[in-house]
């Protein structure tokens, strides 16, 4: 098996360039080019370019600082004729068996197996009279059409919510006024009480001030009577004197008894309640965005915020007859066509499913294959983690006419668990960090790192948009949401998810996870904050989940682990 797969590697190893030299190329050799002549209409290595220099001294070589002038220059190969996967050269094949067009590049590298690989001249005789080629303009104008009539309703869309901000700030006033009224009702309620309690204190002082009058006079006529009866019979002087005495008495009474009071005063104490209420109140409402979607969007598949249920349950067995022992599926993927691609890690071999979920075909690879994602078209990768570094990596498979046909290899210099494919780029789970590569194999960055707590990183999905990205930790028993840049912004833990393994996110933003230990599977909000619904346990089928996928196709949940059986949940 090992030799096999180093012959195949041997054979898919040649390097691929954007621009070949062309004096190279014409003799059977794959060289890089550097230089492009503008005159020649040919690109040139460093060697061979020193060869054109001598022959033509007076031509203009472009160097790589222009490369885009390589592209523009007359002669390259036309934007439209030019192979996406390799720039510098023109389509001239067509492969039938995956119905792509081709530069003797791609044929090379990537169709070596391919049986039906026909030129275009051959495979475009009679197409301007094809039906379907005259009636391409229509079809552009009325996208173009469609597109306009769509730009018009944003730009609608747009004054409509400008409006809504106007509508917004009146209601708002209105509130102000309301709560401005409250307030003023309340000052008023606030200052008549004020008013009361000081009328009353006036009243006591205006009181204490004519006793103060009252009493002076009194004690200023009985000094003028005293004085006088004291010039006449001692009798009248002695009268005055005990009317004085009890004059002097009552008087003392009612000094003490205003004395008590120094004075009247009146305090303030605020009610902070009222202040502690208004600062609680962040905004004078909920301010939610609203997207309305069209009649078609209504679907569950496309609604982020559904809540799936479960319609039913169904096993399928995916065991083979020469199969060595029970299946434990670790990867799961699904085609463009409808096939799925399993990676079975006991029996070391990726097998190629129908709709059906029946075995049609199978790749042996070398032992350990942890995970299976799909790439593009009809090309899957496989994660291999084997004790040998040199098997270790990520193996591409095609799946063409239901055969599996092993491509190319991409090797890393950390363990390979888990892969995930989004925007041109790989991520790859070594166990414990989150790594982001090229499709060519260049590492990017180490997106996340957890080294404490055994498996930290099993396995990722990224959203749709590629701005979250859910990373399982078996170790801790948690589901990881970071944002694109690794930034951590949430973690979820729930009595229903032990070990978790697999994630997946849906188109629309769905995310599901199934846990080993647990024997479950979860449904989980889209900010990977809380458990929505668990939708199978143990007793539903489950056997220590490992990986599961999201069928929009089929709107069902396609879970492996270990038994030998795909468990399909259908789902409304």
């Amino acid at each position: 098996m090992a030799s096999k797969f180093e012959s195949s590697i041997q054979r898919g190893c040649d390097f691929i360039h954007d621009f070949s030299c062309s004096p190279c190329e014409e003799n059977g050799f794959n060289t890089e080019a550097d230089h492009y002549c503008t005159q020649c209409t040919k690109y040139y290595c460093q060697n061979c370019v020193l060869k054109h220099d001598v022959l033509y001294q007076k031509h203009a070589v472009l160097g790589r600082k222009d490369v885009k002038k390589w592209e523009a220059a007359p002669g390259a190969v036309d934007a439209l004729e030019r192979c996406g996967m390799h720039p510098g050269e023109a389509l001239k094949l067509v492969c039938a068996d995956h119905d792509q067009l081709c530069c003797h590049v791609c044929v090379a590298v990537d169709h070596r197996q391919c049986s039906k690989i026909h030129p275009i001249p051959d495979v475009a005789k009679g197409i301007q009279r094809n039906i379907e080629f005259q009636q391409i303009p229509k079809k552009i104008a009325e996208l173009e059409k469609q597109f306009e009539l769509m730009k018009e309703a944003r730009m609608k869309n747009t004054t409509s919510l400008k409006k809504t901000r106007a509508a917004i700030s009146d209601e708002l006033k209105t509130i102000r006024k309301k709560i401005n009224d409250i307030i003023d009702k309340i000052e008023r309620a606030t200052l008549q009480d004020v008013d009361g309690i000081i009328a009353k204190l006036e009243k006591n002082i205006k009181k204490d001030i004519e006793t103060c009058d009252k009493m002076t006079i009194e004690l200023q006529n009985m000094i003028a009577a005293v004085q006088t009866k004291s010039k006449s019979s001692e009798s009248k002087s002695y009268i005055a004197y005990r009317k004085s005495q009890d004059m002097i008495s009552r008087a003392n009474d009612h000094l003490r008894g205003i004395s008590v009071i120094e004075c009247y005063n009146v305090t303030f104490q605020a009610n902070n309640l009222i202040e502690e209420l208004l600062s609680a109140v962040k905004t004078f409402g909920a301010i939610e965005e609203q997207t309305v979607m069209t009649k078609q969007r209504k679907d569950p598949l496309f609604d982020p915020n559904h809540v799936f249920s479960v319609a039913e349950y169904k096993k399928y067995n995916v065991k083979m007859s020469d199969d060595k022992g029970e299946c434990d599926i670790l990867g799961i993927c699904e085609l463009p066509s409808g096939e799925f691609v399993i990676a079975d890690w006991n029996n070391c071999k990726v097998k190629l499913l129908d709709k059906e979920y029946r075995v049609l075909d199978h790749c042996d690879v070398p032992e350990y294959q942890r995970d299976v994602c799909h790439i593009d078209g009809n090309e899957v990768a496989v994660c291999v983690d084997s004790g040998y570094a040199d098997r270790r990596g990520l193996y591409f498979i095609n799946a063409t006419k239901g055969k599996l046909v092993y491509t190319s290899k991409l090797s890393f210099t950390h363990r390979c668990y888990a892969a995930a494919h989004h925007g041109g780029q790989l991520y790859i789970s070594s166990g414990n960090a989150l790594y982001v590569y090229t499709m060519s194999g260049q590492k990017v960055k180490m997106l996340y790192e957890d080294k404490f707590g055994g498996m930290t990183v099993r396995k990722c999905g990224i959203s749709n948009d590629g701005k979250t990205i859910y990373i399982t930790n078996s170790g801790k028993h948690k589901l990881i949401t970071l944002d694109n840049k690794g930034n951590k912004l949430d973690l979820l833990t729930d009595p229903d998810m032990k070990h978790p393994t697999g994630v997946h996110v849906t188109p629309a933003g769905h995310v599901f996870v199934c846990c080993k230990d647990s024997n479950t599977v979860l449904q989980v909000d889209k900010d990977g904050k809380k458990k929505l619904a668990t939708l199978a346990r143990k007793e539903d089928g489950l056997n220590l989940p490992q990986e599961l996928f999201f069928s929009s196709r089929t709107s069902s949940l396609i879970v492996g682990g270990w038994n030998g059986t795909l468990l399909v949940i259908k789902l409304i």
